[in-house]
């Protein structure tokens, strides 16, 4: 046991009762919130599927809202066991992207928080599996906040949002095959077509899947 957790004994991400290890779940908060589960894409987007590893309830939601408006990126150490999960189910299903591709944040919103949350959640994830971090995607400012709108207001507003980095897309080793987007939570799935829908101008034959922590669809 690290010094630290003994000055600070580790205690579950939601309930606050004594585990193991810092960022951990006990078991009952874990299962309450656990829900892998995949999405197919519409047929006329170029998002082929999203795999959801949780509801956005209880201990995930109070989670994610620490990260994303609180600055406790701390709180990000609980996402692993979700993404444990799902490293089993990728070597089930026989699946590696070639690069994985974060929603981004707006400058201006970066600004004011200090960083982006899905960096937080799944960035050292993927190092530890040797795939590739693309941080390829340009948000723009502009549009609203999400949670203000209806699922049609989603749509549009996220429409031209977008960018790609050129210059990062010039350094890639290769052209990517199969690209996996990641995002914090899925809601109507709006940021994510339009991220997919923005990946496929520029690499049209390329597979490409979404994975989010958490979802109330």
């Amino acid at each position: 046991m690290r010094i630290w957790d003994i000055l600070c004994p580790p205690t579950c991400v939601h309930c606050g009762n004594d585990v193991y290890t810092q960022g951990e779940w006990c078991t009952d908060c874990f299962q309450k919130v656990l829900h892998e589960r995949r999405i197919e894409g519409s047929r006329y987007s170029s998002l082929e599927c999203i795999y959801i590893l949780a509801d956005y309830i209880g201990g995930i939601k109070t989670m994610l809202h620490d990260i994303k408006f609180n600055g406790k990126k701390e709180r990000a150490l609980g996402a692993a066991p979700f993404l444990q999960r799902f490293t089993i189910t990728c070597s089930d299903i026989h699946y590696t992207p070639d690069i994985v591709v974060p929603i981004p944040i707006s400058e201006s919103k970066r600004q004011i928080r200090g960083y982006n949350q899905v960096d937080l959640l799944f960035k050292n994830w993927v190092i530890q599996q040797q795939w590739c971090w693309e941080d390829i995607l340009i948000k723009l400012d502009g549009s609203k906040p999400m949670w203000t709108l209806t699922k049609e207001e989603r749509k549009q507003n996220m429409k031209g949002h977008f960018l790609v980095s050129i210059s990062k897309v010039k350094s890639l080793v290769a052209v990517p095959g199969e690209i996996l987007i990641v995002d914090d939570i899925y809601t109507t799935g709006a940021t994510l077509v339009e991220a997919a829908d923005t990946l496929k101008n520029y690499f049209p034959r390329a597979n490409i899947k979404a994975l989010t922590l958490a979802s109330g669809a």
